[in-house]
């Protein structure tokens, strides 16, 4: 934005929009960072190359090419089309902040609370560890998560997408970040699969009948 005020005298209102929703993206991140230390890369993944360099280089340069893109090409949408996209950003974050609140208060509660005004519907799933103790975890098929398995994913997805249709641009550098996330979270939503599958048994199977979409209700 201080790049485009410098240079042009004035901000554009597409790049204060796409800041807007990336700032959100950011300040969610800490204020609620000891929720992202239960997320499949840090479970599973640990600290390393992928992490280190993804985390320092990979995501600070790809996810804010909307951004960039702006600041060097200013232009901005018709104010109709930058409502309509901001507001579906604003929803996408709502939706990705809301599915995993409900996961939270469940794991909080152990299952004794409230989704939509209804008691929440769990699945009791037992699991044993490699030091041989046994846990128990409780998949939950309510609110959003009746919906789809991996709900979060889908306002993740929506939220990246709107970034990008802010710029109001066709040019295939401006949709890298929404394209990235499509791949990302596809390739997250199959290994974490497989993955509950082994962990989970019967229970995982179970759960699946009663919430047969995987990511996007009605597509997949």
């Amino acid at each position: 934005m201080a790049y485009q005020y410098q240079n042009q005298g004035y901000v554009e209102p597409s790049l204060i929009l796409v800041t807007a929703l990336q700032t959100l993206y950011v300040v969610d991140f800490f204020i609620n960072e000891s929720w992202y230390l239960r997320t499949i890369d840090v479970k599973f993944d640990h600290y390393g190359f992928y992490l280190s360099w993804g985390c320092f280089c990979f995501l600070p340069t790809t996810y804010t090419i909307q951004g960039q893109y702006l600041g060097r090409y200013p232009s901005s949408a018709p104010t109709p089309y930058l409502a309509f996209f901001f507001t579906l950003g604003v929803a996408g974050y709502i939706i990705f902040r809301s599915v995993n609140h409900q996961k939270e208060i469940v794991r909080r509660t152990g299952g004794k609370c409230t989704i939509w005004g209804k008691p929440a519907e769990c699945i009791v799933a037992s699991f044993r560890t490699s030091d041989g103790r046994q846990h128990r975890s409780l998949l939950l098929c309510s609110g959003w998560w009746g919906w789809s398995r991996h709900a979060n994913y889908l306002g993740d997805l929506i939220l990246s997408f709107s970034t990008c249709a802010l710029v109001g641009s066709t040019r295939a550098v401006v949709w890298t970040y929404a394209v990235w996330m499509m791949v990302l979270l596809v390739h997250r939503c199959i290994r974490d699969e497989k993955s509950c599958s082994v962990k989970y048994g019967a229970a995982w199977t179970e759960y699946c009948r009663r919430v047969p979409w995987r990511f996007i209700p009605g597509v997949w």
